[in-house]
């Protein structure tokens, strides 16, 4: 089990501010840079730029100190490399650029929130959040991917999450372009380019699929459905529904009836718009 030892995030130092400890400190350390840093690393010192890393592993040398008058980090001390099976390769003492800064640091609150949560099973989640995180940073390192280097990459993973979690309460491209603050073709190019389909077909795919779970697991109305799936006529979206599935609401909700597989959706059939 990974266990949480200390954890820092936006840690701030004004000034001078060195960390020397020739033999580690005793367990694992993650830090993040978040300011211009030097870094000792196989007995060379490197200058680190911002949204950088580096994880030591136990009993190795940590050096690192400020190269200008403001220093700021997050860092992570814990246990569990190599337990309950747990040991990805990981690159020790190395010096990691990560392309997906936003995500990793929202673990790392999340592992903060948890280590004083009342929750009797806080060392169970402290110990998953961690190992997603150390996945979360390989995934930073290893995928040299072109939409990886684009600066809004972790802006479009995080809308579609949300676009696939709640599709109602997005109507166009516009308002999603908007959340970015982007333009709409700009937004519309850039989604296409990382995840290989249309903002507009995502949405509606999400759309139809929200329908269907709607359809199947409860007995709301076809107009309610229509307006928990953003669509304020509900004509529209029978049409719609119908266009993508080969089926009416009321039909799709009938055919899951028949097989008698309350829950089980009918795949959606994509067509030509």
């Amino acid at each position: 089990m990974m266990k949480l030892n200390a954890i820092g995030l936006d840690v701030r130092h004004i000034g001078d501010f060195c960390i020397d400890r020739p033999n580690g400190s005793g367990d694992n350390l993650l830090v993040i840079f978040k300011t211009d840093a030097l870094l000792m690393l196989d007995g060379k010192e490197v200058a680190v730029p911002p949204d950088s890393a580096v994880l030591y592993g136990i009993g190795e040398q940590q050096f690192y100190k400020t190269i200008c008058k403001t220093y700021v980090n997050h860092f992570l001390h814990f246990d569990g490399f190599g337990t309950d099976g747990f040991c990805p390769e990981f690159p020790f003492n190395t010096l990691l650029k990560l392309n997906n800064i936003e995500q990793t640091e929202e673990l790392l609150r999340m592992i903060s929130r948890e280590q004083i949560s009342p929750s009797p099973h806080r060392e169970q989640y402290i110990d998953m959040l961690i190992k997603m995180l150390m996945f979360r940073l390989m995934d930073g390192i290893s995928d040299d991917s072109p939409q990886l280097k684009n600066p809004h990459a972790a802006g479009l993973s995080s809308l579609r999450a949300d676009i696939y979690s709640n599709a109602g309460q997005f109507s166009s491209v516009e308002q999603l372009a908007e959340r970015l603050n982007i333009s709409p073709q700009h937004f519309q190019q850039l989604y296409k380019k990382q995840f290989g389909i249309s903002c507009y077909e995502d949405l509606l795919t999400a759309k139809m699929k929200m329908a269907q779970y709607y359809l199947s697991t409860t007995t709301f109305s076809v107009k309610e459905i229509a307006v928990l799936c953003g669509y304020e006529n509900d004509v529209c979206f029978m049409r719609r529904f119908k266009h993508r599935t080969g089926f009416t609401p009321s039909e799709y909700r009938e055919k899951v009836g028949e097989r008698g597989t309350e829950g089980q959706r009918i795949p959606v059939v994509r067509k030509p718009e």
